[in-house]
């Protein structure tokens, strides 16, 4: 994949599925810097606040944004209350405002590997370029870890013929 070097994988993990096998999938550990501005109006019930290139954004955001600045298209994907498809930062809990139309095949795949893994959860961030399609999934170092629903996604987007190369 032809991926901005500050999301280029670094190293892997082991995730288990559900079907007890396991599969590695890379990852990479950008470092992303605090946002020390004005605090913003809506925090999403307290996420971090980063900074990229001086516009408070939240870490899905970022590596959305260092896609696009790479010549990638994407979304942010927000299945918490339903799906929200986003490239800029939410200014309520609604989200409609924010919400952008993604290409008909990349809904179309979504919906069969959401059918697929029983599960309306999603990688943070769906990008594209030309052929190439990429999941990632945004993750704070020692304190987060895949939930049950995402390791569903996994080895349903696995299952639809994503390859775990693709997820990141």
């Amino acid at each position: 994949m032809d991926l901005p070097e500050e999301l280029r994988p670094t190293d892997k993990i082991e995730i288990q599925l559900p079907d007890n096998t396991t599969v590695s999938l890379s990852t990479s550990r950008p470092k992303f810097l605090v946002w020390k501005g004005r605090p913003v109006d809506f925090d999403y019930g307290k996420k971090p606040i980063l900074n990229y290139r001086g516009e408070a954004c939240f870490a899905e955001l970022v590596i959305l944004r260092i896609l696009l600045d790479y010549g990638w298209d994407g979304v942010w994907v927000e299945t918490y209350g339903g799906t929200h498809y986003l490239r800029s930062m939410p200014h309520a809990w609604t989200l409609k405002s924010e919400h952008v139309s993604i290409p008909q095949d990349k809904e179309d795949l979504l919906q069969k590997i959401w059918k697929t893994a029983k599960t309306t959860t999603c990688f943070d961030v769906l990008a594209w370029h030309g052929d190439q399609l990429m999941f990632f999934e945004a993750k704070r170092r020692g304190k987060d870890k895949p939930t049950s629903a995402q390791i569903r996604f996994i080895e349903g987007a696995l299952a639809c013929g994503v390859p775990a190369t693709s997820l990141l």
